[in-house]
């Protein structure tokens, strides 16, 4: 089982580095296809929003196919839009190939958790999800510096293709490894939109919210991090290595702690620590930089790393407990609010930058996710004596 599970995430971990590679180089892309840095961070945006709103969609539309396929599909057609990004002549093809891929992945992701889940026991259930995002964090830690150090010794087009080929061998090893998954009931699409209940969808929004705080803080971190630490550009990405780090161990503290206590309890304690070290992050801005605001600042970026992605496993979890016949479109639906609440992290984000000050962003984004705790204490509140998670 656990093999089967890693070959999966290896697939999520090449999707993360898909997605948050462009950071890495944009420059080289605005230069060589002769657009500004602003038009050409645009590919990010349009990959999230693509894959927000096609997860929910393709999600729905392919329920009722054989998981296995859709799996093998997915990827190929994912890694036949990076192949296609090696050549493309000009930018606006680049956007309609980031679109492809961002819709290949939406399809992928879901289902990947939802098969990790039918492949494990139901004791283990949590932390075979937190294999599935764990590809993610990895993709953070690895695949984004790896893929900017292959663009920007060999050409940003080289790293589209050594996306393509790793989603080509995780393609591979799924048609290889997977044993055909039962399908999941052929029911209409408007009685499969219905299922999505009022628990769901308030249940949705609390991912949204955290999510949204959260990437507040990780789109901009560069320019925080040089006002806490005044440390030089280059040394970022040891920070966002620190970041990602503590995303591995939270994803993986989030599963153990949703399989030992239960969704919702490692939940509730996620989020209240998650809110609490992005209000960190706006105190340390308040003082002169010293050792001392350096060491905080390396500590919280790692915790707020750890609560970031300890969220993840206990949210998926309880999401599929509230309609496990329906889990592959519920957490088609998870995974659409995630990628919604990085664009809208980093539009509002951007909006307190402008019209406020950077100051605020760890303030603003905590308040977000206090937000979305309080959503969830009252939804429990609402819906306690239906569901138990």
């Amino acid at each position: 089982m656990k093999y089967r599970i890693v070959i999966l995430a290896l697939g999520t971990f090449i999707i993360g580095t898909d997605d948050l590679v462009i950071a890495g180089i944009l420059l080289s892309i605005a230069h060589d296809l002769e657009v500004s840095i602003s038009m050409a961070g645009q590919l990010v945006t349009v990959f999230a929003f693509a894959y927000a709103l096609g997860a929910p969609v393709l999600g729905t539309l392919t329920a009722h196919l054989q998981q296995k396929k859709i799996l093998t599909t997915s990827i190929l057609l994912f890694s036949i839009a990076n192949g296609l990004s090696v050549i493309v002549p000009s930018f606006g093809w680049l956007f309609i190939t980031r679109i492809l891929a961002a819709l290949s992945a939406a399809l992928f992701t879901p289902i990947a958790m939802t098969t990790a889940s039918k492949l494990a026991t139901q004791k283990s259930k949590g932390k075979a999800l937190s294999v599935i995002t764990a590809g993610l964090t990895v993709g953070i830690i690895l695949g984004v510096p790896i893929g900017t150090w292959i663009g920007t010794t060999f050409g940003w087009r080289i790293t589209f293709l050594f996306i393509a080929i790793i989603g080509i061998i995780t393609a591979i090893g799924i048609n290889w490894l997977l044993p055909v998954m039962e399908k999941e009931a052929d029911i209409p699409l408007k009685k499969r939109l219905m299922s999505l209940n009022t628990h769901v969808m308030l249940t949705l929004v609390v991912g949204v919210m955290s999510t949204t705080g959260g990437f507040m803080l990780y789109t901009y971190i560069a320019p925080i991090l040089q006002k806490t630490t005044n440390i030089e550009y280059t040394m970022i990405s040891w920070f966002l290595v620190l970041f990602g780090i503590g995303s591995i161990f939270g994803n993986i503290a989030g599963g153990y702690g949703t399989d030992r206590y239960g969704a919702k309890k490692t939940l509730i304690l996620s989020l209240l620590f998650f809110a609490m070290t992005l209000f960190s992050i706006s105190l340390l801005m308040l003082f002169p930089v010293n050792w001392l605001i350096i060491l905080l600042s390396v500590l919280i970026c790692a915790l707020c790393g750890f609560a970031a992605w300890a969220l993840n496993p206990a949210l998926n979890a309880h999401l599929i407990s509230l309609n496990p016949k329906q889990a592959s479109m519920i957490l088609s639906f998870s995974a659409s609010s995630l990628y919604l609440g990085i664009g809208l992290g980093a539009l509002v984000g951007g909006l307190v930058i402008n019209r406020i000050s950077i100051i605020h962003i760890g303030w603003v984004g905590g308040v977000f996710v206090c937000i979305g705790l309080l959503l969830f204490l009252v939804i429990q509140q609402i819906f306690k004596n239906k569901i138990n998670g």
